[in-house]
C-alpha cells in the first residue's frame, strides 16, 4: 500500500468478519498514519460505526509483520 490512504482493512467484527494480515509493506507513510485494521459495528441499513483498530481477535496481525518503506 502507498500513502495517502486511511486504512488497509476494515471489518464488521460484530457480524463475524475476521482478517488475517501478514507480510505487508507500506510505502511513503513514515509517520505511520495508515491504520492497518479497523473494526466496525456493521448494520443492515446506514453506515457502520467504528469500534476499534489495531491487532485483536478479529484483526489478526502482529506489528512485526508490517514493514514501512
Amino acid at each position: 500500500m502507498t500513502a495517502p490512504g486511511k486504512s488497509l482493512v476494515g471489518i464488521n467484527s460484530n457480524l463475524g468478519d475476521k482478517a488475517t494480515i501478514t507480510n505487508v509493506s507500506i510505502y511513503n507513510d513514515s509517520s505511520k498514519k495508515i491504520v492497518i485494521c479497523e473494526e466496525y459495528k456493521g448494520v443492515t441499513s446506514g453506515e457502520p460505526s467504528k469500534i476499534g483498530s489495531g491487532p485483536s481477535s478479529a484483526c489478526g496481525y502482529s506489528t512485526s509483520s508490517i514493514t514501512y518503506k
